[in-house]
C-alpha cells in the first residue's frame, strides 16, 4: 500500500455523511419500511442471523416475517443505522423527510419512479435529494445491499452464504446483475454488494470513497451504466489507486442500443466508448468485456499476490490445451518464455522418452496425477525467470462420478507447492467455462491456488492484473503529485452563442502557446496587387478569411502553388466570386497568404472537443484526406502529459509513417509532441470558453512540425 497523501479536496464525502455511510455497511440497529419486500427481506435477515435490534413500521399490521411492527416511524424506540424503504415514490419522499429527523444513518430505497423517468420525475428526484439531507442513501430504483461482513443485509432473496466477509465490494448500477454477481458459482469473495440505481444521493465516487479505507475491501468492482461526474470519480478512484485497492468496471450501454436502454434505466449518460477507455486508462482503473471476466477479475485482485511482471509458465497434459493457452496468453499481451538449458537438463529425466520441455510444457498423460514427479517439475519451472505458473486442468461437470479426483487434487498439490516453493502466484484455469467445480475452487483457495474459470478469461485478467502490478510500481516511483495530475478538466457550462474565430486569428492565440505555423500574411486585395513579385516567387497559398466561412475549400475559398502576382490576383477574384455564390452574406475583404510548405512524412489532425460530462477532449489522429477515410484518432482527457501524447501518436495506424516507413527519414517526434502540447496548453487556458478546435493538417517533417490549418469555435467571454 502506498496510501500517497493524495489532494482529493472536494472529492470526499462531508463528515456526516461519511459517519452515516459506515453505520449502513456495520449497523447495529436496522429499521423496515413497508410491506411485501419487507417480508421478504426479513426473511433473509433472520437466515443470516443479524445480531442487531430489528425494527418493523407497518401502519396496519402487528407482525411480519416473525418481528412486530410499529405503526409510524417516529415509534421507532432508537435511531436506526440502516432503514429499507420499500413504499411508493411519493410516500418514500415523506419516509425520509422522517428519518432524517430521528438522525436516521442510511435508507436504502426501493420505490422507482424518479430521474429513471425523465422530466417527469426530475421535481420528485429534487424533492428525494433535499428531503435525505446527510443520511447515506442507497437508490432510489434500487435492490438493497448484500453485507457479508456484518451481516445487515437488506436483499429481498436468497443469497450464498460465505465462510469470510473479506474480498470485493461490488456497487452496480443495476439491481438484476447484483444478483446475478452475488448468486455465482465462481468463488469470488465479497465484503459487500451494493445495487446503487439512480444514485441520487450517494454515486460512484462516494461509495469508493466511503470503502477503500475498509480492512475487508480488496477491490472495488463497479457494473456502471454512466458516471455522473467525471472529475469527482476521477479524484475517488484516484484515491483508491493511492491506497493500492484496484478498481475494476464492466460497463453497459456501449453499443448504440445498450446506451439507449442505459439511459432509460437509471438516467445514466451512457455511450462514447473512446472517452470512457481513455478515462479508464488513464485513471489505471481495469476494465473488463464481460460479466464472468469481471468476476474472475474481481476474484484474482482478492486472492492473488500482486505480479512482478507478464512472464508466465504454463503446464498441462494436454497438447491442445497448452495450444490454446500459448494463443491466449499471447492474444492478452502475456509473456512464455522458453525453459533455460539448467531447468530443461533438470526436467527432462523426469518425463518419458518422447516427452519435450517447453513453455507451455505437456507433462504427458503417463504423469497425470503424479504428485512425486510433477512437484519438482512445476517448482523447476516457476524458480526460473517467469511471474507466474499456471496450470491447465477441467474437472468434470457437476452431477459427474467423476467431478473430482485423488490425481486432481495431487496436482493442486503440486502447483501449491512450486508456489510456496517459489513466493510466486499459481493459478489453476479451466479451458471450460465452469471447467472447476466450487468444492475444487475452495480447496484450492485454501491452498493459496486461485481457480481461474475458462481459459480465455484467465489469460486476460492475469494479463491485467500484470498491468496493474506495473502501475503501482509507477506510481510508487513517481509519487502522488503524478496523480494529482491525471484528474480531468472540470468545464463550466458555456452561455451564449458560439461564434468561429478565422484561420489567421486562430493561428495567432495558438502560436501564442507555441504551435508551429507558417509565416503568413493577412492582405486585402488591394494589398495583394502591390506585392513585389520577388516576394512571391516561391510557391504561395493563397486563402478567404472570414469569421462566418470555417469551411473555406467547400466554398472555393482555398488556392495552392501560387506563383508570381498574377496569380495570386487571379485566385483572389475567382475566390470572392465562388465564396459569394457558397454565401451571399459573406464580403470577403481580406486574404491568407502563406508560403507552401514541404511534402511532409504524414498529416495530423489534432482538436480538442468540449464534453459536458468528460470536459476537454483532446484528440490526436491520422489528418488530411485520411480523417473520414481510416478513422484512426486516439482521445486523451485533458491535462495531458508529453508522455501519454507520445503513447498516442505510438498507437495510431499511422503511426508508421513518422518512423522511417521503408527507408523515409522519421519524424522529429519531440517536435510533434511538442506541438499537441500547445494545442493542449491552449485549451487549458481557455476552459471558460472554448468549445472546440481543430487544427488539420498538422503537417509533419523530419525537422519538425506546422499548422497549415486551424479553426477555434468559442463562446465569448462577458466583458
Amino acid at each position: 500500500m502506498h496510501d500517497f497523501p493524495l489532494d482529493v479536496a472536494g472529492a470526499r464525502m462531508r463528515p456526516t455523511l461519511r459517519r452515516n455511510f459506515r453505520r449502513l455497511l456495520a449497523p447495529q440497529r436496522m429499521a423496515f419500511i413497508g410491506g411485501t419486500q419487507v417480508e421478504r427481506t426479513l426473511t433473509t435477515l433472520r437466515d443470516r442471523q443479524f445480531a442487531g435490534e430489528v425494527h418493523v413500521v407497518h401502519p396496519k399490521r402487528t407482525e411480519i416475517a416473525g418481528y412486530r411492527c410499529v405503526p409510524r416511524i417516529a415509534d421507532i424506540p432508537n435511531p436506526p443505522d440502516a432503514v429499507f424503504l420499500a413504499v411508493n415514490a411519493d410516500a418514500t419522499i415523506r419516509a425520509l423527510d422522517e428519518l432524517r429527523r430521528i438522525d436516521a444513518g442510511g435508507v436504502v430505497c426501493y420505490a422507482s419512479g424518479f430521474a429513471e423517468i425523465g422530466e417527469a420525475g426530475a421535481e420528485r428526484n429534487r424533492a428525494f435529494i433535499q428531503a435525505s439531507g446527510d443520511m447515506a442513501v442507497v437508490g432510489p430504483n434500487c435492490y438493497g445491499l448484500v453485507n457479508y461482513v456484518n451481516h445487515g443485509s437488506i436483499w429481498p432473496s436468497p443469497f450464498p452464504v460465505l465462510e469470510t466477509g473479506r474480498g470485493a465490494a461490488v456497487i452496480s448500477q443495476s439491481g438484476n446483475v447484483t444478483g446475478h454477481i452475488v448468486s455465482n458459482g465462481r468463488s469470488v469473495p465479497y465484503s459487500y454488494l451494493i445495487s446503487a440505481g439512480n444514485q441520487a444521493v450517494l454515486g460512484f465516487e462516494d461509495y469508493i470513497d466511503g470503502l477503500v479505507d475498509d480492512p475487508n475491501v480488496t477491490c472495488l468492482g463497479l457494473f456502471m451504466e454512466g458516471i455522473r461526474d467525471i472529475p469527482a470519480f476521477a479524484r475517488a478512484c484516484l484515491l483508491a489507486r493511492s491506497k493500492a485497492i484496484p478498481v475494476i468496471v464492466c460497463r453497459s450501454g456501449r453499443s448504440d442500443l445498450g446506451a439507449a436502454m442505459a439511459a432509460s434505466h437509471t438516467s445514466s449518460l451512457a455511450g462514447r466508448n473512446d472517452f470512457y477507455e481513455a478515462l479508464f486508462a488513464r485513471l489505471g482503473v481495469i476494465e473488463t468485456d464481460t460479466v464472468p471476466q469481471f468476476l474472475e477479475m474481481m476474484k484474482i485482485a482478492s486472492l492473488s499476490a500482486p505480479l512482478g511482471g507478464t512472464r508466465l509458465t504454463v503446464s498441462s497434459s494436454s497438447g491442445g490445451d497448452n495450444g490454446l493457452a500459448a494463443d491466449y496468453c499471447s492474444f492478452a499481451g502475456l509473456h512464455l518464455p522458453p525453459p533455460t538449458e539448467a531447468e530443461v537438463a533438470a526436467i527432462e529425466p523426469l518425463l518419458p522418452e518422447f516427452g519435450h520441455v517447453s513453455n507451455p510444457f505437456d507433462f504427458t498423460a503417463g504423469n497425470w496425477g503424479n504428485e512425486k514427479l510433477l512437484t519438482p517439475m512445476l517448482t523447476t519451472l516457476l524458480s526460473g525467470d517467469v511471474d507466474a505458473g499456471m496450470l491447465v486442468v477441467d474437472y468434470a461437470p457437476a452431477g459427474s462420478p467423476y467431478r473430482s479426483s485423488p490425481a486432481h487434487e495431487a496436482m493442486d498439490r503440486a502447483l501449491a507447492a512450486a508456489g510456496k516453493a517459489t513466493g510466486k502466484p499459481v493459478y489453476h484455469a479451466s479451458v471450460n467455462t465452469g471447467g472447476i467445480t466450487p468444492e475444487a475452487s475452495q480447496r484450492m483457495i485454501a491452498q493459496g491456488i486461485v481457480p481461474l474459470q475458462g481459459l480465455h478469461d484467465a489469460a486476460q485478467v492475469i494479463a491485467r492484473w500484470a498491468a496493474h502490478g506495473e502501475r503501482m510500481r509507477r506510481d510508487a516511483a513517481e509519487g502522488a503529485a503524478a496523480l494529482d495530475r491525471l484528474v480531468p478538466h472540470a468545464v463550466p457550462a458555456l452561455t451564449g452563442a458560439p461564434r468561429t474565430v478565422n484561420e489567421a486569428d486562430s493561428k495567432r492565440r495558438l502560436a501564442a502557446h507555441g504551435l508551429p505555423v507558417p509565416d503568413g500574411r493577412v492582405l486585402s486585395r488591394a494589398e495583394l496587387a502591390e506585392l513585389p513579385e520577388e516576394a512571391v516567387a516561391a510557391p504561395m497559398a493563397l486563402k478567404a478569411l472570414h469569421d462566418d466561412l470555417p469551411h473555406k475549400t467547400e466554398a472555393g475559398g482555398v488556392a495552392l502553388n501560387l506563383r508570381g502576382r498574377a496569380e495570386i490576383l487571379a485566385a483572389a477574384d475567382r475566390m470572392s466570386d465562388s465564396v459569394a455564390r457558397h454565401a451571399p452574406a459573406i464580403r470577403l475583404e481580406r486574404f491568407l497568404l502563406e508560403p507552401m510548405q514541404a511534402p511532409p512524412l504524414a498529416e495530423l489532425i489534432v482538436g480538442v472537443k468540449r464534453d459536458p460530462l468528460f470536459g476537454m477532449v483532446l484528440v490526436i489522429g491520422a489528418g488530411g484526406i485520411l480523417v473520414e477515410l481510416i478513422k484512426d484518432a486516439v482521445p486523451l482527457l485533458l491535462p495531458v502529459g508529453r508522455e501519454d501524447v507520445e503513447k498516442a501518436l505510438r498507437g495510431l495506424k499511422c503511426f508508421p509513417l513518422l518512423d522511417g516507413f521503408r527507408g523515409r527519414p522519421a519524424a522529429d517526434l519531440t517536435a510533434v509532441v511538442d506541438a499537441v502540447m500547445a494545442i493542449a496548453a491552449y485549451a487549458g487556458a481557455n476552459l471558460d470558453s472554448l468549445v472546440e478546435l481543430d487544427v488539420n493538417p498538422l503537417m509533419v517533417g523530419p525537422s519538425g512540425a506546422v499548422a497549415v490549418d486551424a479553426l477555434i469555435v468559442e463562446v465569448p467571454r462577458p466583458d
